[in-house]
């Protein structure tokens, strides 16, 4: 096994694990009405705040697949190896559970949700790596800031009162599964 593959495994059982300790947190607190505990985020959210943060997710995905394809950047993606896949799937919830969960508190209201939500969508497009010294790179980390405000929408908007991190993740793993169907549409996956 290559370290590709060995990295996207172990980002993928991550994600696992903490997906499987929020989940079993959030069981708790159902049953029990327990306070929230170490686990943010571990409420209900109404139906249509996942079919708003999917709706959301996808039309990032198709915006940003269309700036490329205008700017001439598709053929300048780099090849992934289908293993690939899984390290998104780990992502999807560990950075959800970082960027919207720990460094969110479900109580901020305002100016200051408003600057967390800017900066932390700005330490979140930079954390991603992309080469800002190309096209390509910058037109990523746009794209990496936006869809890191609009999961920050899905966790404080009105239709997730109680601030779930459910819609988050749904719409985390929506975007990044949307983005390895195009990549490997236009053959950029590696079989």
């Amino acid at each position: 096994m290559d370290l590709t593959a060995a990295k996207a495994l172990l980002y993928c059982a991550l994600g696992l694990f903490v997906l499987i300790a929020w989940a079993r947190e959030r069981r708790k607190r159902t049953i029990t009405g327990e306070p929230e505990k170490f686990w943010p985020g571990t409420t209900h959210a109404p139906t249509g705040a996942y079919f708003v943060a999917a709706a959301g997710a996808i039309l990032i995905t198709i915006a940003e697949a269309a700036v490329e394809k205008r700017t001439g950047l598709t053929d300048q993606q780099s090849v992934l190896p289908a293993i690939f896949i899984f390290q998104l799937l780990g992502a999807s919830i560990v950075e959800e559970m970082l960027f919207r969960g720990f460094v969110a508190p479900g109580e901020l209201f305002g100016r200051k949700l408003l600057a967390l939500m800017i900066v932390g969508s700005l330490v979140f497009a930079l954390v991603h790596n992309f080469d800002l010294s190309t096209p390509e790179g910058k037109v990523s980390a746009l794209f990496a800031f936006i869809t890191s405000l609009w999961l920050y929408v899905v966790r404080f908007n009105p239709l997730n009162p109680d601030r779930s991190l459910l819609p988050c993740f749904m719409a985390h793993t929506v975007r990044n599964l949307a983005v390895f169907g195009i990549k490997g549409a236009q053959g950029f996956i590696s079989w």
